[in-house]
């Protein structure tokens, strides 16, 4: 092989490993799929906190994690936002101001915003609970797939609100991204924010 043909060799090698790595760097940092059923889902809504209407478009930027539930319930809901919060502590400190999450109540009638206030906060400061009349709750609802049944003979306190248990990960664009629920280990929904948030 003369030298003019061992250099264009090496230089077409050199190419070839520079394009690999092209790749491999865009693969590792692209954004990972939106599976197709995930797109069908969600939407912006506005309710009320303690502290004022709370938009969810408000949040473009961030990742949110936002959960529907009530405060009355016995068990899933104070799981579920043990490990939202669990999950938000987990990120490093550099990404935790770039998170939000939201408990969403589908029972109004007992749950003021200030109790909501009071409640998400027992778990972390930064889970923001929000309601709203049940007609906007059934819009919002339908639009998130999220199953719920008020009793329509629901009373005093004693009632118990039947849903469905998915925490919600949207992305910076404020799109419904990945699905958990109250038995999904912090560190997994810790490491699929920081997927997103690269």
């Amino acid at each position: 092989m003369t030298g003019k043909q061992w250099t264009i060799v090496s230089a077409s090698t050199v190419i070839v490993v520079m394009i690999a790595g092209l790749v491999a760097w865009f693969s590792w940092h692209a954004q990972p799929e939106i599976p197709g059923y995930l797109k069908r889902m969600g939407g912006d809504f506005t309710l009320e906190s303690a502290d004022g209407p709370v938009a969810l478009q408000a949040f473009r930027g961030k990742l949110v994690l936002v959960y529907f539930g009530y405060t009355h319930c016995p068990d899933v809901c104070p799981m579920a936002l043990g490990v939202i919060s669990e999950a938000m502590h987990a990120l490093p400190e550099a990404d935790k101001e770039r998170v939000a999450a939201l408990f969403v109540s589908l029972d109004p009638q007992r749950d003021h915003p200030q109790l909501l206030k009071q409640y998400a906060g027992f778990f972390d400061q930064r889970i923001i609970g929000v309601t709203g009349s049940k007609d906007l709750l059934e819009q919002i609802a339908a639009a998130w797939h999220v199953d719920y049944n008020v009793p329509e003979t629901a009373a005093g306190e004693n009632y118990a609100v039947e849903h469905s248990t998915f925490i919600y990960l949207l992305n910076k664009e404020g799109q419904i991204v990945e699905l958990f629920d109250e038995k999904t280990a912090p560190p997994v929904i810790a490491q699929a924010m920081r997927r997103w948030l690269d």
